[in-house]
């Protein structure tokens, strides 16, 4: 059984849709691009939704629940790998293009379930970045923790043996809803976390609110094979 690498792209994007479509291999050629996500899935075919995105519907509950308190081992099952490009020599456009172009290549390598169970993923790639020089990412959500660390593990190494003239990229792992964080109370205080604190205060409700709604959207966004 094999993974498919599809991506729903962002009207935003599709100058980067065209030179793949058109064999491009140099980043540099492509024209302007705008600010926005592009969507990738990489599974096997007949792959649902329900069975692999995080359930948002979950915790919305456990947060109402606990009186708008989150636990830690809630917040521990939501993780992203983040995977930054940069270049020098041009801007956004050649950025996106790069991290697919790293995405073919992971697709390429680990398309086998079998002998890669676990690297199976979601994910979006773009941002609204203003500067160039902060470079255009790609947020990758595993199936769990555990995979997600296989995952962050293999691209690690995939980016030791695969490079892309005038290219940059560094990865790490982040909170998977970014905005979490900072609206938990002492949730980045290493003294509070220290004491053996496994509850976090919602500081903001309406906010909290908010960002479900729009990873909601985004999920939306999700095309499987």
């Amino acid at each position: 059984m094999r993974r498919e690498l599809v991506v729903n792209w962002s009207e935003e994007h599709w100058n980067i849709k065209a030179e793949i479509e058109r064999k491009t291999e140099n980043p540099f050629e492509v024209g302007d691009t705008g600010k926005g996500w592009s969507y990738v899935t990489f599974f096997s075919h007949g792959t649902t939704p329900s069975g692999v995105l995080f359930d948002l519907e979950r915790l919305e509950t456990v947060a109402l629940d606990n009186g708008y308190f989150l636990p830690w081992e809630v917040l521990s099952q939501h993780n992203k790998l983040v995977v930054t490009a940069h270049t020098d020599m041009a801007g956004p456009s050649a950025q996106l293009f790069s991290l697919y172009m790293l995405l073919e290549a992971y697709a390429s390598r680990f398309d086998s379930v079998k002998k890669f169970p676990e690297l199976g993923f979601y994910g979006k790639m773009g941002g609204f970045f203003e500067r160039p020089e902060k470079g255009r990412v790609l947020c990758i959500y595993g199936t769990s923790d555990d995979s997600l660390l296989l995952i962050s593990e293999a691209m690690e190494n995939l980016l030791k043996k695969w490079s892309l003239k005038g290219v940059r990229f560094d990865c790490h792992l982040s909170n998977g809803l970014s905005d979490i964080p900072r609206m938990l109370d002492g949730f980045n205080d290493p003294d509070y976390r220290a004491a053996g604190v496994n509850y976090f205060r919602i500081t903001d409700p309406n906010r909290f609110a908010g960002l479900i709604e729009q990873a909601r959207r985004d999920y939306g966004n999700y095309m499987f094979a």
